[in-house]
């Protein structure tokens, strides 16, 4: 866990700071939240773009509800606000689900990230390397 919360700033860090380098590489991404009908839950997601600083967008509502954006990747963390219930979330990239969890547990939580750029891309392997994929 603690390498994850090392590796994901230095992940937003890497993709800001090379700008537009990576502008073809961006994508439309969605975000799906769903689960047992009238689950609240609360969390918040970012959609990380070149170029710019991510903007988190804290929310809380009811599933199921979805986010859509354009970037090289997502990530987000939505926590179950009661004990009962299941969340689920998924990250599609052009339809096809690429990152998906879920949980049970009272007051469970999940947290989602998108893999990162193909390995093809100097880039990708670094972060392939970072993440120990």
């Amino acid at each position: 866990m603690k390498k994850r919360l090392f590796v994901i700033p230095l992940v937003v860090f890497i993709l800001w700071g090379c700008g537009d380098t990576f502008k073809g590489m961006e994508s439309d991404l969605k975000i799906s939240v769903s689960g047992t009908p009238g689950l609240k839950v609360s969390g918040h997601y970012a959609f990380v773009a070149t170029g710019e600083v991510p903007k988190p967008q804290n929310v809380e509502g009811t599933v199921p509800f979805e986010y859509q954006g354009k970037g090289l990747t997502a990530l987000c963390l939505f926590r179950k606000t009661s004990a009962e219930g299941t969340l689920k979330v998924e990250i599609t990239r052009g339809g096809k689900v690429i990152a998906a969890s879920e949980t049970q547990a009272p007051q469970g939580f999940v947290s989602l990230t998108t893999p990162p750029p193909e390995t093809e891309t100097i880039i990708g392997q670094i972060l392939n390397r970072l993440l120990g994929k």
